[in-house]
C-alpha cells in the first residue's frame, strides 16, 4: 500500500459544510479540497484517515495531508513513483484568495516550476 503526502501553499481545509452553509469561505475551502481528491481519483480509489492540518513554517502556512492507494505504481513511469499523479493535478482550478498566506495566481494547482503549490511525496507501507 502506498502512503502519499501532500503539503500545499493552497488552502484545502476540509470543512464539510452542511447543504445549509452559507459562508462562502467554508465553501470554498471544501471546494479546494474537493478539487483535489477529485483529481487524485481520477486514476485511484483513496483512504485517508485525517483531513489537512495547518502548520506554520516562516510566517506560512502549509496544508500538510496523507492519504493511501492499494494499487501500488498506479502513477508510476519510469523511476518517478507519483509521475502521473503530479500530471494529473497540474492545471487544476482552485480558489487561490481564502486563508492562504499569499494569493494563489494563477488560482491552480501546480506540481512544478516557479510558481509550485503543492508538493508530493511517496512512502511505501
Amino acid at each position: 500500500m502506498q502512503t502519499i503526502s501532500v503539503k500545499t501553499l493552497v488552502d484545502i481545509t476540509a470543512t464539510n459544510p452542511t447543504r445549509d452553509e452559507k459562508d462562502p469561505i467554508l465553501l470554498a475551502q471544501q471546494g479546494n479540497f474537493d478539487s483535489l481528491t477529485q483529481g487524485i481519483g481520477m486514476r485511484a480509489n483513496i483512504y485517508y484517515e485525517f483531513t489537512p492540518m495547518v502548520t506554520m513554517e516562516n510566517n506560512i502556512k502549509w496544508w500538510n495531508w496523507a492519504f493511501k492507494v492499494e494499487q501500488d505504481g498506479i502513477w508510476k513511469v519510469a523511476d518517478d513513483p507519483i509521475a502521473l499523479l503530479r500530471r494529473d493535478l497540474n492545471g487544476i482550478p482552485i480558489i487561490g484568495t481564502l486563508t492562504n498566506t499569499t494569493d494563489i495566481k494563477p488560482a491552480i494547482l501546480c506540481t512544478s516550476g516557479d510558481a509550485q503549490n503543492i508538493w508530493l511525496t511517496v512512502s511505501m507501507f
